[in-house]
């Protein structure tokens, strides 16, 4: 039996499902999925091109487990974002995201991955090999001990982000089992072409989920005794475009669901906020939905129209509104980029007018960080890495001023309202 050994640097909630459900065919196709390094044929490392920042990571990653005796296979998105810094770093085997049944190339089996159902929890990175993880592992064991240890550390984050601190999950990559999460991947793919982002190049055309799949899914989270559902794709909103559905519809089939439940929303791109604001407001109105992720970006209107990104932003802020008027417990989040090439000052004080007028409860601000090869790196003049230092600091000095906490997380800073 051909024993595989799986990692990862900092990698999204959508690669994480990934693991899972190649965990699953590994173990379907009798192959030993083992915890440390030392003991495996096969060493298979799930990588992030993001950013340049995770994309450093995930080379990091493949040179330290280059160092055992078990062949390293590559996944995840970077042979695709950074294929040619991939191609002259790395010379062995990979297979990208978007072609992720490629894994029967290495580790063939009589099961295909297609065969493999989609995976509704996250995959856990645990090492024997580090201190930590021995700590963890012996904390999980026994249902008391994992009780004990995930409680602690989600009570920490409930402290400091109040209940609905589930919609930034993906975000601090804990890396615990959350029980009473059941997770739904809807999609996968992108219909965007954003100027700064080279995801697309790994996640492919976008594909949706079936639609009795995903309530079929959701139903069976119901039956298991879930009460917090959280939906997720590349970009979440487009759902159903290519299989003559849409999102709203899908949510309002969920929602109408008997049951005691939350459902949370990851990555709902402005424009469709926009596109079916009547439909959300109806379906916000019956208080299923705890939480809704709404990736701004900038809140002036030039610098999205650069991003390739939808650029009304008095629609968007109206939306919105409308959103939180349909219920005020309604938690929303949102992203925001600091320092995009050619962003004046002003510009950079449009985004914090956005998030004061919104009344957004929570999201990140992060620094530009410009993928080679893409659009953004083609645009001039660049701001300054002094400058987009000047303007982080402002901005969590604004925030704090305005009423949210602020905190950092490695290169990010997370904000949220004051209890």
């Amino acid at each position: 039996m051909k024993k595989v050994f799986i990692t990862s640097g900092i990698i999204c909630d959508k690669r994480k499902l990934d693991l899972n459900q190649i965990k699953q065919y590994l173990i379907q196709n009798d192959y030993e999925v083992v915890d440390k390094p030392s003991k495996a044929d096969f060493i298979l490392i799930s990588t992030c091109g993001v950013s340049e920042a995770f994309a450093k990571i995930s080379f990091d990653k493949i040179k330290e487990f280059n160092k055992y005796s078990g062949k390293v296979v590559v996944t995840g998105c970077l042979p695709d974002t950074d294929k040619k810094r991939f191609d002259e770093l790395f010379k062995g085997a990979s297979f990208s995201t978007r072609h992720i049944d490629e894994i029967e190339k290495y580790f063939p089996g009589n099961v295909r991955f297609s065969e493999i159902e989609d995976c509704n929890s996250l995959w856990m990175n645990v090492e024997r090999n580090k201190i930590s993880d021995i700590i963890k592992l012996g904390c999980l064991k026994f249902d008391f001990t994992k009780k004990i240890y995930v409680g602690f550390f989600h009570q920490i984050f409930r402290n400091i982000l109040g209940e609905n601190h589930l919609i930034l999950h993906s975000f601090y990559a804990l890396n615990l089992p959350i029980d009473d999460l059941y997770i739904i991947r809807i999609a996968t793919g992108c219909w965007g072409n954003c100027a700064y982002c080279a995801s697309k190049n790994a996640v492919g055309e976008f594909k949706s989920k079936p639609f009795n799949i995903c309530i079929n899914e959701f139903k069976r989270g119901l039956e298991h005794g879930y009460t917090n559902f959280f939906l997720t794709a590349e970009d979440t909103g487009g759902y159903g475009l290519d299989i003559n559905s849409n999102f709203a519809a899908l949510l309002r089939e969920m929602v109408n669901i008997k049951g005691d439940y939350w459902i949370n929303i990851y990555a709902l791109n402005p424009q469709w906020v926009v596109q079916y604001i009547d439909e959300l407001e109806q379906i916000v109105r019956k208080g299923k939905i705890k939480a809704i992720c709404i990736p701004i970006q900038s809140g002036n209107r030039r610098i999205l129209q650069q991003m390739h990104r939808y650029p009304d932003i008095e629609k968007i802020t109206n939306a919105l509104i409308r959103l939180k008027k349909a219920d005020p417990n309604l938690s929303l989040a949102t992203h925001c980029i600091v320092g995009y090439p050619s962003e004046t000052e002003r510009e950079f004080k449009e985004t914090l007018d956005f998030i004061k007028a919104t009344d957004i409860d929570l999201g990140f601000v992060s620094s530009i960080s410009i993928k080679t090869d893409t659009e953004a790196e083609t645009i001039e003049p660049k701001v300054s890495k002094r400058e987009i230092s000047t303007r982080v600091k402002y901005a969590q000095k604004y925030l704090n001023n305005f009423g949210y906490k602020t905190f950092r997380v490695k290169d990010i800073f997370v904000f949220h309202k004051k209890k």
